[in-house]
């Protein structure tokens, strides 16, 4: 195969010029026989690059790409014929740095610094639904064979690394820090994630099986290990978009760190079925809430659809250590950007009740893990072994009857912000394994460690 510097289409490298058109050249020339597109070490300033089978970029070390600081030098999103149930953000492609369609056989590689420079959709062109995010940084779709490796991204507005449909895919020693999602697979197959370091503003890695490729798809045989990640929002999550499934993907091995909402988020809310997901040696420190498991009836895509299903979960060796303390963080949108908001306290995140002061740092902040079907819609089989929670506690007043959730998006605060349990609130689940499960508070707190409503075939141990 051959090497294709972008120095010999015209690329300048000094920072200042758009050099979009001599990469793309570059990627057009090698796609013909297969090959390298190179870069030598300098830096680039890119829009759009669309890339094409067979096509491997290599960057020489300490190269830096940053992004065109012009939102409109971008390829605008594409028109889509068919209906759209996601959130946009998961709807269009084109809009990002490197733009993958159908392709074959492609990687990234090299140890260099991918800047996107904080460029948002500062006029709303693109809908209010989208909240004015910019482009994607790596955007892939129906793609097979893919290679993403050894990248430093930052300050992506829209998904960092999102890729639908796709089979075939290894992911390994990126870092980012970044506003929205970091790594997103959606409905791919034989996908491995491992060794990356994560920082998102949003979701840090997260499963999706959405409804983008106008059919119903499933992740199916995915493994994720070795990895960091820290998140303004959900740190490891199965959802929102949840149409088609999830089917036998481990994640394993993982540090989460000062995340806001929860450290773990299993949720099938759209039909999805997710059945034999293991979640292992999970370590978690500082988070708002730790566990997240819930079954829901959004029911956002084609009519007709049946509830979901969430059975044959196992969550094994998970520690969560405390307290949740105030942590430096990037933002989570646009508007928390223009805010400049980067400091994330415990308690910012928790709407006062009426009348009440601010939150002190010692009130009750941290949110029970919760684990629930809906009624005549239960959990199957679910294990939790060699689980050890660590919450702050405090609580010496609560309810001890629990509404079911009226709000469709789910997340953890949906059944209340002080729950009867102070570890973890079960209900309405069909097969529930306890093995090794253990409560500890840090504040004196008079709730049990579980409650269990709706619980047949409970084992505990």
């Amino acid at each position: 195969m051959s090497n294709y510097s972008v120095l010999d289409f015209g690329a300048v490298a000094d920072g200042r010029t758009l050099d979009t058109e001599a990469v793309q050249k570059a990627v057009d020339a090698c796609a013909a026989a297969g090959g390298t597109v190179w870069f030598p070490k300098g830096t680039y300033v890119l829009s759009t690059v669309f890339l094409k089978s067979g096509v491997h970029i290599r960057f020489e070390d300490g190269t830096v790409v940053l992004g065109s600081l012009n939102f409109y030098d971008y390829a605008p999103q594409e028109a889509v014929d068919y209906p759209l149930y996601q959130d946009a953000s998961h709807s269009y492609f084109h809009l990002a740095m490197f733009v993958g369609i159908d392709c074959d056989n492609i990687s990234f590689g090299g140890r260099a610094l991918v800047d996107m420079r904080s460029v948002w959709d500062e006029d709303g062109v693109r809908g209010a639904a989208i909240v004015h995010r910019g482009p994607k940084c790596i955007s892939l779709k129906n793609c097979t064979c893919v290679e993403i490796a050894d990248l430093e991204l930052k300050n992506v507005t829209d998904l960092a690394v999102y890729f639908a449909g796709c089979r075939d895919v290894e992911i390994h020693h990126l870092r980012m820090q970044v506003y929205i999602d970091g790594i997103s697979p959606d409905n791919c197959e034989r996908v491995r994630i491992h060794d990356c370091d994560v920082e998102s503003g949003d979701d840090g890695i997260v499963f999706k099986s959405s409804y983008t490729l106008n059919r119903l798809g499933v992740c199916r045989d995915i493994r994720v290990w070795n990895c960091r990640v820290k998140s303004r929002c959900s740190a490891i999550k199965f959802g929102t978009e949840t149409n088609g499934g999830f089917e036998d993907i481990t994640v394993e091995d993982i540090d989460v760190f000062d995340t806001r909402i929860t450290a773990i988020a299993i949720e099938s809310v759209d039909g999805a079925v997710l059945d034999g997901v293991t979640l292992r040696n999970i370590r978690i420190r500082n988070a708002g809430g730790i566990l997240y498991i819930c079954l829901g009836d959004r029911m956002r895509g084609p009519s007709g659809r049946p509830i979901g299903a969430i059975r044959n979960l196992l969550l094994e060796n998970i520690t969560a250590d405390g307290p949740y303390e105030a942590y430096d963080v990037m933002p989570w949108n646009y508007f928390s950007f223009k805010a400049g908001d980067t400091r994330q306290e415990p308690w910012s995140f928790r709407p006062l009740p009426e009348g009440q002061s601010p939150w002190k740092e010692s009130d009750p902040w941290q949110q029970t893990s919760n684990v629930c079907g809906l009624p005549g819609y239960p959990l199957e089989n679910v294990t939790l072994r060699n689980v050890h929670l660590t919450v702050s506690g405090g609580v010496s007043a609560y309810e001890t009857e629990v509404a079911e959730p009226t709000t469709p998006y789910p997340e953890i605060y949906n059944l209340g912000w002080i729950l009867p349990a102070k570890g973890i609130f079960f209900r309405h689940i069909n097969g529930l394994t306890l093995e090794n499960v253990t409560v500890r508070s840090i504040h004196a707190d008079t709730r049990p460690d579980f409650v269990f409503e709706d619980v047949c075939d409970c084992k505990t141990e």
